[in-house]
């Protein structure tokens, strides 16, 4: 075979390097003010680069950077920037470019398409009436966004090598960010400064007498909510017919489960619960196995205790006991107060716009003295998706998304009945497992933009597509 090359005349040298020499002079007198935006994008436009070339690549770059919300992120105008976004940025239209250049759409199945838009929809209607406007727009710019990224992951998760690649890709980015979250809660006992643990104020020892650890994530709670993905993959592979092995087996599983149970989310817990019912209900069969059953109580067990002594390395501030009332305290407290009014003011809000409600991100500048005033602590939250939902989007939108989550239910029921392969069975299992679990977490908390909870559903829709795919038809 003959290789292609390309010839470089002696003009076209000249001429790039001329292009070359005339942008460096604004690069260089950007970069010595601003230098971290130059930076961003020069990596940026790199990233484009590889993303045109090899979409697929920055797909597995986006599921990699997941965690990092909180670290890895730069706050740039008032909006903070994470790596996760900057390159799906650069999916979202290297996956444009190549389709445009091609002149064609392969357009794998996207059952959530048309909820999607009448959720938009009906936020765009309500920014008419919104009484800030600056935020109602970012906010729909930002759920436009992620829901983007939501209709292309299946897109290019194709096959069950890209499958296998996705897992993988999320076992070792797990690795790093628990790893991690182990490392904080042993500095902050040891005493090192939040500026090496990258632990929060709020989630020192010096608060509850022990750390929480947060990770690369804004808060603990939503390391938890990440951490979903992983474990309940790794279980549903557990319970499968082909279980992981090696590193990013059951090891993985306990250095996860360990940095989950040391976030001290309780909404993170009930979460996981519901994933294991789940996931239980859907492969009791394979349960049945008397290994399965014997290493995953084990794994439970060795997480258990390692906890206990972790926890007990603070024997003046903390004791076991301690550790139980304050993962049993849900309805006391001046977090539970806190809830119990801003759910009150969702109700007065979703009573006066009950069909297209207050309006995106509304919810704070409704529940603030001044609505253009961001308070010093940041805009308040429901901390409850549904009765978000119904106070910023009203009837429509809220049945707009929980259409959305039925229709994934009753598709992975579909596809499971479609008897696809072990694998990918699994991963529908474990899919279906995180979905329910972050649709119970959500009832903790509520913001619905996040961007590793539209990439988990659409992975789940791209795992569900490779069980409904029907076989090709062999020419006779």
């Amino acid at each position: 075979m003959q290789s292609v090359g390309i010839t470089w005349s002696r003009g076209r040298v000249w001429l790039l390097a001329s292009v070359a020499l005339v942008l460096s002079l604004p690069i260089a007198w950007a970069a010595s003010r601003e230098p971290l935006l130059v930076l961003g994008g020069i990596v940026g436009m790199l990233a484009l680069g590889v993303c045109i070339a090899r979409p697929w690549w920055g797909m597995l770059g986006v599921i990699f950077l997941l965690p990092f919300e909180r670290i890895g992120s730069i706050d740039l105008v008032g909006i903070t920037i994470r790596p996760s976004q900057v390159l799906a940025v650069c999916v979202l239209v290297a996956w444009l470019v190549r389709v445009m250049v091609r002149g064609r759409l392969r357009w794998e199945a996207q059952p959530l398409l048309w909820p999607m838009l009448v959720f938009l929809a009906v936020q765009a209607i309500a920014l008419t009436h919104v009484a800030n406007s600056t935020r109602g727009i970012a906010v729909f710019a930002f759920t436009a966004f992620t829901f983007a990224v939501c209709l292309v992951v299946p897109q290019l998760v194709r096959s069950e090598a890209h499958a296998r690649a996705v897992i993988l890709t999320l076992s070792i980015s797990t690795f790093l960010v628990a790893g991690f979250g182990l490392f904080q809660f042993l500095g902050d006992f040891a005493g090192l400064p939040t500026s090496v643990t990258g632990l929060r104020d709020l989630y020192t020892k010096a608060v509850l007498g022990f750390p929480r650890v947060q990770s690369t994530a804004l808060e603990p709670l939503y390391f938890a909510n990440f951490l979903l993905l992983p474990l309940s993959f790794l279980t549903a592979l557990l319970f499968g017919r082909e279980a992981r092995r090696g590193l990013l087996g059951i090891p993985l599983l306990l250095i996860a489960g360990l940095a989950f149970v040391l976030t001290v989310a309780r909404g993170g817990y009930i979460a996981f619960a519901a994933s294991l019912i789940v996931i239980l209900a859907l492969s009791w069969r394979q349960l049945l196995h008397p290994g399965r059953i014997l290493a995953f109580g084990a794994g439970a067990v060795v997480i258990g205790v390692f906890a206990l002594q972790l926890l007990n390395l603070g024997t003046d501030a903390f004791s076991a006991q301690k550790f139980s009332d304050h993962v049993r305290n849900l309805f006391t407290g001046a977090s539970y107060e806190e809830r119990i009014d801003t759910f009150t003011l969702a109700q007065q809000a979703f009573r006066e716009q009950p069909l297209v409600g207050i309006g995106p991100g509304q919810f704070g500048p409704y529940a603030s003295i001044n609505p253009f005033y961001q308070p010093k602590d940041g805009w308040k939250i429901v901390n409850n998706l549904s009765l978000e939902l119904l106070a910023e989007t009203g009837l429509l939108g809220t049945f707009a998304i929980a259409s959305a989550f039925l229709i994934l239910l009753i598709r992975s029921v579909r596809a499971l009945r479609a008897k696809p392969q072990p694998y990918v069975r699994a991963l529908i299992v474990g899919g279906t497992a995180v979905v329910v679990g972050i649709m119970v977490q959500y009832q903790t908390f509520s913001i619905l933009y996040i961007m590793h909870v539209w990439v988990a559903i659409g992975l789940l829709i791209a795992f569900q597509n490779l069980a409904l795919r029907k076989p090709a038809v062999p020419n006779v």
